[in-house]
């Protein structure tokens, strides 16, 4: 006899429309910019730019990965979002740290809490690339 699997609780359909909506939008937004009018538009205004394109997308894809984290903690195959990161980081190997780091630090259990604090650390990984690191390249 088989024994059923332990009830998974969802997020509601409404934060995976957001992620989507938000990950398509960034989507357009950078293929509009770097595709249709980038002859147009002046190196400043594209740094200008960049964060309105790119946010969504940060946003769309931490809240589909934080969903599927919090979906293995309610399978009871993890127990923190941590540990939920490294059963990832062991499987896509060491490069994914970096993108998994708020992951690994956070332990709320609200997909849309952990995309919003993900977004804000690459805002500032983002912001420290333009200030620091682009005007020397």
């Amino acid at each position: 006899m088989l024994v059923p699997a332990p009830a998974v609780s969802a997020e509601p359909t409404a934060l995976t429309a957001l992620y989507v909506t938000a990950l398509v939008a960034g989507v357009l937004g950078a293929a509009c910019v770097y595709l249709v009018m980038f002859n147009e538009l002046s190196e400043s205004e594209l740094i200008t730019i960049t964060p309105l394109w790119f946010f969504p997308i940060v946003f769309g894809l931490y809240g589909f990965v934080s969903q599927r984290l919090l979906r293995r903690i309610a399978a009871g195959r993890a127990g923190s979002l941590g540990e939920a990161a490294r059963m990832s980081i062991d499987v896509a190997g060491f490069w994914a740290v970096p993108v998994l780091f708020p992951f690994l630090v956070l332990r709320w259990r609200s997909s849309l809490l952990v995309s919003l604090a993900a977004a804000g650390f690459w805002a500032v990984l983002l912001w420290l690339f333009f200030a620091v690191l682009f005007p020397t390249l």
